[in-house]
């Protein structure tokens, strides 16, 4: 199988891209270092069956730089990903999270790549829906610019799909976690701990409650969905979405205390704030309902709360050698 993935340099896009090529695929990563970063790369440049190339996937006709090649699949990665940057600059989530979608759909429609794979998220669902949320929860209302732009990236997938019939799995990814960060809670309370050892300040009360996945479950859950989910005749069996998380939840505040744990900050002082969000468009609580992927038979490997004890501390181990 050919394999061409916007987003390799990322968390996510590095795990893929490796259990893409320990299936024996060929792998055709493109990325613009926006969030990725050339050492999520390094393990793969004597890799055979990899390629790279330095490209911005926002930029119309980005794929005709490689135009001539064939591909079997397109995976679609590349995103802002940095949620409270979308409030200060909503440009950038116009940007990296819907332009890039568009410019892969068009990729995949030019060079005719029969099937699509895209990374969403569960900002679709909004601030309020039922818990445990399934993917047939009504009334998306996403309350993110992220969310907004990845929602409006599934519309257009499916008016591709049934225009030029393609076959596409949408993932909407709980939060993921694992040794080679780029942003998220983690990442932030790990830079702010090692500028100053002696203090933490928290974004809202601590008591925001989320679904977190390690990114060996969601590449694993990606690969299963993918491999084993039948081929669509119709419109609704060629557009297949998927929730990917665990079914439990972690709160700021253990993820703030286990921090200062793993760096053996015994005399940390945690400072919350009263509100109970972050920051405008945060989502202080979700719940996935991943029994539709389960059927499949995949299981995570970790909980949410193992999951993210596991990320501080190899990220803590590896953003320290990669700084030394």
């Amino acid at each position: 199988m050919r394999v061409l993935l916007t987003g390799g340099a990322g968390l996510v896009g590095n795990a893929l891209t490796r259990l893409f090529l320990k299936k024996g695929a060929q792998v055709f990563c493109v990325d613009n270092f926006a969030l990725g970063t050339p050492r999520h790369l390094e393990e793969f440049h004597n890799h055979s069956d990899f390629e790279f190339e330095e490209l911005d996937a926002s930029v119309s006709g980005w794929h005709k730089k490689i135009q001539g090649r064939k591909f079997d699949l397109l995976v679609h990665l590349a995103a802002n990903s940095d949620i409270s940057l979308g409030n200060a600059r909503p440009e950038m989530d116009k940007n990296r999270t819907f332009d890039t979608s568009f410019e892969a759909l068009q990729a995949a429609r030019e060079m005719k790549i029969p099937k699509f794979i895209f990374s969403s998220t569960s900002a679709v669902y909004g601030a309020n829906p039922p818990m445990p949320t399934s993917e047939s929860s009504p009334n998306l209302h996403p309350v993110s610019i992220y969310g907004a732009g990845k929602l409006a990236s599934e519309a257009f997938i499916s008016a591709f799909v049934e225009n030029y019939g393609l076959e596409a799995w949408i993932f909407r990814f709980g939060n993921v976690v694992g040794e080679k960060l780029t942003h998220g809670v983690i990442y932030d309370f790990i830079g702010r701990l090692r500028k100053n050892p002696k203090e933490l300040n928290v974004l809202g009360n601590g008591f925001q409650t989320k679904t977190y996945i390690d990114v060996e479950d969601c590449v694993s859950g990606i690969g299963l969905a993918f491999e084993k989910s039948p081929p669509g005749a119709s419109h609704a069996e060629k557009f297949k979405i998927f929730n990917l998380s665990t079914e439990g939840t972690t709160s700021v505040r253990q993820i703030a205390e286990e921090t200062c744990r793993a760096l053996n900050l015994k005399n940390c002082k945690v400072n919350y704030q009263d509100s109970p969000i972050g920051w405008v468009g945060d989502v202080p609580k979700t719940s996935l309902d991943v029994s539709k992927i389960k059927r499949y038979g995949w299981e995570p490997a970790l909980d949410s709360t193992s999951a993210v004890f596991k990320s501080i501390r190899d990220y803590a181990r590896w953003s320290s050698k990669v700084e030394s």
